[in-house]
């Protein structure tokens, strides 16, 4: 849809809604295994039904690192992933390095952002449950977009939230985001905000 968008500011509304999108399983896999795959094992996912190819491979034992490519006709996408882990008793905490990059070929634009943190909560006894937290920043050139993921606490209400803006060359507010990454993310002022992405059922 981004890259069908000509507005730059509207385009940057749905890479950043892109971005979010990807922690939303997360919420329902905290009790599962996280995937470790072996030094060369790849994983290839052919989508002729939506248009696009995916691969990625384990390019390093020592320490853990990932690749992935995917294209379309609409667009390139390729990342790099190396955690940094940090135990902390009860949880354990995976502060991804490297970068997610977007291209479409249409319009030539390129977007760059990190990926926030990951905490798993209660690793050896109870509901295990997972929190993201953290800044994301996409930057195009002179467009940027900096999303805020809030860091759940027990005397908050706040679970999940995630707050977002769209800058000008000059640093202006163009665009506001909010929602939340388990969910939705909208775009606006409410109550008449657009909701941009909502979070699709998962499989059986």
């Amino acid at each position: 849809k981004a890259a069908e968008v000509s507005d730059p500011y509207e385009r940057m509304v749905y890479v950043a809604a892109f971005a979010v999108s990807a922690y939303a399983s997360s919420y329902s896999r905290a009790g599962n295994k996280p995937f470790n795959p072996l030094l060369g094992e790849t994983y290839e996912c052919i989508r002729e039904d939506k248009g696009f190819r995916f691969l990625a491979e384990q390019v390093s034992h020592h320490p853990p690192i990932s690749a992935c490519h995917a294209e379309s006709r609409n667009f390139i996408f390729w990342q790099e992933a190396r955690v940094k882990t940090k135990f902390w008793g009860k949880s354990m905490e995976f502060q991804p390095l490297g970068k997610v990059h977007l291209l479409f070929p249409n319009s030539g634009d390129t977007y760059v952002w990190n990926k926030v943190t990951t905490c798993v909560h209660n690793l050896f006894s109870g509901q295990r449950w997972v929190d993201q937290y953290g800044e994301l920043h996409i930057s195009n050139n002179q467009i940027t977009c900096k999303l805020t993921f809030a860091k759940t606490s027990y005397w908050s209400s706040k679970r999940h939230e995630v707050l977002g803006t769209v800058y000008d060359e000059n640093g202006k507010s163009i665009r506001n985001l909010f929602g939340k990454w388990s969910e939705a993310l909208y775009c606006g002022v409410p109550p008449s905000a657009k909701c941009i992405w909502r979070a699709g059922t998962l499989p059986p």
